[in-house]
C-alpha cells in the first residue's frame, strides 16, 4: 500500500500502535480489542510484542509493505536502534532503510506540529506521569526559520517521583511543579499523558492548567507522533518542513566542494537535524585537478564552518577528470564522523589502484 505507514510507542512496560492508509486522513490508533479503546499492550520483548502487532494491523494494511515505520522510545541507549532495526526486519519483514527510531520528546515534537498553529503558535508543554515519576518537558518551536527549528527542553528538577504519596501531597507536588515550569513563559497547549493521569487526582491542578491554555489529555501522543513522522517519510506533505534538535541530531550540514562545476559549488552530503545513527551518505565524483578532496561542515545555526581537506597521497598520476572517486561519509556518534574515498580509476585506460583514504573528523 503505497501511504501505509506505522508508528510504535515502545514503552519499559506497555507499548502501543498507531498506522496511517489511504482510507484515513489522520493517524489511527490500534486496539487490542476491535471496537474499544484499549491501546495498551504488555511489551514482555521486543519479539513478542512485534508478533502481536503483525496480528492486530492486519485489518489496516500489509505492515512489511509498509512506506516507513518509526519506533519511539524514552531514550536511545547504546544498541537500541540496532536492536530494533535487526528485530523488525526478522520479525515483520520490513527493511531496514524503511525502519527508524526515535525518541518520545521527537515524536512529541512531530505530533504537536502535525496540529493546527493555534496549538504551537507559542510554547507547548508536556506531563507524562508513568509509573512513579512526573515527568515535564517543552516544546520551543522557532517559526521564522526555514525550516523550522524545535528543540524540546528538559530539566532535572521537572521529574517528580510521587509514589507514596496522598492525593493531596500529588496535586501540591504538581502545581508546584507547574509554577515553576510557567514562570515567564507564553504557553498556549498543555499536554498529559501516562496513566497516571487516568485517576481523578488532580482537579486543582488542572484549573491552573487551564487558566488561558488549551489542555489536552490522552495516552496514544507519542504513538501518533511517531506515526506522523512515517507518514511524512512518504512524502505526503505532512505539515511544515522542521528540524528537530535533538541531542541525537547532528548539528552541521557536510557538504562536497565540487570545483569543476563552477566558484564555491558545494554537494550537500548529510543535512544537519539527521540522528547520528542514521547519518551516513555516498557519492561518486570526478578529480578535477589537485589530488585533494575538500569537505566543508556548516553549522546550523549561527557559527562559523570549517573545511576539512583529505590528501590523496599516493594516487597515480592522471589528467584532470581522469579519476573516479567513491567517497563516504559516516558519523561514529554525534560529535564524530568518518571520512573515506576510494580510487575507482577510470574505465580500461586508467585502471583502479585499489588505495583508500580515511579520516575521522571531531565536530564540537
Amino acid at each position: 500500500m503505497e501511504h501505509f505507514a506505522v508508528g510504535f510507542d515502545m514503552g519499559r512496560d506497555y507499548s502501543q500502535i498507531c498506522c496511517w492508509n489511504g482510507t484515513s486522513d489522520s493517524p489511527v490508533s490500534v486496539s487490542v480489542v476491535p471496537g474499544a479503546e484499549k491501546y495498551r499492550i504488555p511489551t514482555e520483548n521486543l519479539e513478542q510484542f512485534l508478533k502481536k502487532a503483525l496480528r492486530l494491523l492486519k485489518p489496516y494494511g500489509k505492515i512489511h509493505e509498509a512506506a516507513a515505520v518509526v519506533f519511539s522510545v524514552e531514550a536511545l541507549e547504546e544498541g537500541l536502534v540496532d536492536q530494533i532495526k535487526r528485530a523488525a526486519m526478522q520479525m515483520i519483514g520490513v527493511s531496514e532503510s524503511r525502519i527508524y527510531v526515535q525518541t518520545r520528546q521527537e515524536s512529541f515534537c512531530a505530533y504537536v506540529l502535525n496540529q493546527p498553529k493555534e496549538i504551537w503558535r507559542h510554547q507547548a508543554v508536556l506531563f507524562d506521569y508513568e509509573g512513579e515519576l512526573l515527568r515535564g518537558m517543552i516544546l520551543n518551536i522557532n517559526p521564522r526559520t526555514t525550516p523550522y527549528l524545535a528543540r524540546v527542553e528538559c530539566e532535572e528538577s521537572w521529574v517528580k517521583p510521587l509514589s507514596g504519596l496522598q492525593q493531596a501531597e500529588k496535586n501540591e507536588t504538581f502545581q508546584e511543579l507547574i509554577r515553576e515550569m510557567f514562570s515567564s513563559r507564553p504557553v498556549s497547549a498543555v499536554y498529559l499523558v501516562g496513566e497516571g493521569f487516568e485517576e481523578n487526582w488532580y482537579e486543582a491542578s488542572l484549573k491552573l492548567l487551564c487558566n488561558g491554555r488549551r489542555v489536552f489529555a490522552g495516552n496514544n501522543l507519542y504513538a501518533k507522533g511517531a506515526c506522523y513522522r512515517a507518514a511524512q517519510m512518504t512524502n505526503r506533505g505532512m505539515a511544515a518542513s522542521y528540524v528537530f534538535l535533538g541531542a541525537d541530531k547532528i548539528s552541521y550540514n557536510v557538504c562536497l566542494r565540487t570545483p569543476g562545476t563552477g566558484k564555491n559549488s558545494m554537494y550537500t552530503l548529510l543535512n544537519a537535524g539527521e540522528s547520528w545513527y542514521e547519518a551516513k551518505a555516498s557519492c561518486e565524483a570526478l578529480l578535477y585537478e589537485e589530488p585533494v578532496v575538500e569537505f566543508f561542515f556548516q553549522p546550523m545555526q549561527g557559527a562559523e564552518g570549517f573545511k576539512e581537506s583529505l590528501l590523496l597521497e599516493g594516487l597515480p598520476d592522471r589528467p584532470s577528470r581522469a579519476t573516479r572517486l567513491h567517497i563516504e561519509v559516516e558519523f561514529l556518534r554525534v560529535d564524530r564522523m568518518r571520512l573515506t574515498v576510494r580510487d575507482m580509476g577510470f574505465g580500461e585506460l586508467f585502471p583502479s589502484s585499489d588505495l583508500c583514504w580515511t579520516e575521522e573528523v571531531e565536530l564540537t
